[in-house]
C-alpha cells in the first residue's frame, strides 16, 4: 500500500509540473514592441474565474532589460470613498523580476490607475495574473519590448566625452610641443643669421686692414 502511495504522489508531482509548464508562456522581447492578452479569447469573452495566467518575458541582449506597460486594462476592483481599491483576494496582475521559480516582486495592479512603465532589473520579467470565483471582466493587453537601460547611454556618453576630452588634451599637448619646437628653431635661425652677419663684417674688417 505504501509502495502505491509513493507512486501516486510521484504521479501527482509530475502532473503538477506539466500543468504549471502548460500555464507558463515564454515570450522573447525585441526592440520592436510586442503584445499579449490576459487570456485566449480576449476579444470575444471576459477572462474566466479561478484562472491563472503566467508569462515569462526574456531578452538576450547584453545588459538589456525589459520594459512593459499596460495598453488596455479592465480587472475586478472595488471603489471605496471615491478610490479604486485592489486586493490579492480578488483578481490581481503582478510583475516580478526573474522567472517563475526565482522571482522578486516589483508591482501589482487591478487597473486602479496609471501603472506606468515596468522595468525589469535583468533579462527576465515574470508576469502573473490570478482571478477569484466571482466577478469577471474584459482583461488586459500588455505591451513589452527589449530595453537598453539609460545608464548604458549615460556611460557611453561619458565614455565619448572622456574620449573627446582626451583627444582635445592630446591635441593641445601636441600643439604646445610643436609650438616650442618652432620657437626653438626660430631662435636658432636668428642666432645663426646674427653670427653669419657678424662673421661677414669681421672678415671685411680684416680685408680692409690688410689693404
Amino acid at each position: 500500500m505504501v509502495h502505491y502511495r509513493n507512486q501516486i504522489l510521484f504521479l501527482l508531482l509530475i502532473l503538477n509540473f506539466i500543468y504549471e509548464a502548460i500555464q507558463l508562456t515564454t515570450l522573447i522581447a525585441e526592440k520592436t514592441p510586442k503584445q499579449f492578452h490576459s487570456h485566449f479569447n480576449y476579444t470575444t469573452q471576459n477572462y474566466p474565474n479561478n484562472y491563472t495566467g503566467e508569462w515569462l518575458i526574456r531578452t538576450s541582449g547584453d545588459n538589456h532589460t525589459i520594459q512593459a506597460n499596460l495598453a488596455e486594462c479592465d480587472i475586478e476592483s472595488v471603489t471605496r470613498k471615491g478610490k479604486t481599491m485592489c486586493s490579492w483576494d480578488w483578481d490581481i496582475l503582478a510583475f516580478y523580476n526573474g522567472n517563475a521559480t526565482e522571482y522578486i516582486y516589483i508591482k501589482s495592479t487591478c487597473c486602479n490607475g496609471t501603472l506606468g512603465h515596468i522595468h525589469s532589473s535583468g533579462s527576465e520579467l515574470y508576469v502573473k495574473f490570478t482571478t477569484d470565483s466571482s466577478t469577471s471582466k474584459k482583461g488586459f493587453t500588455i505591451s513589452y519590448q527589449d530595453f537598453e537601460p539609460a545608464e548604458n547611454h549615460t556611460e557611453s556618453s561619458k565614455s565619448s566625452q572622456s574620449t573627446a576630452e582626451s583627444g582635445s588634451s592630446t591635441a593641445a599637448t601636441v600643439g604646445a610641443v610643436i609650438g616650442v619646437l618652432l620657437g626653438a628653431v626660430a631662435v636658432l635661425l636668428t642666432i645663426f643669421v646674427i653670427r653669419a652677419v657678424f662673421l661677414k663684417k669681421k672678415n671685411l674688417s680684416r680685408i680692409n686692414s690688410k689693404d
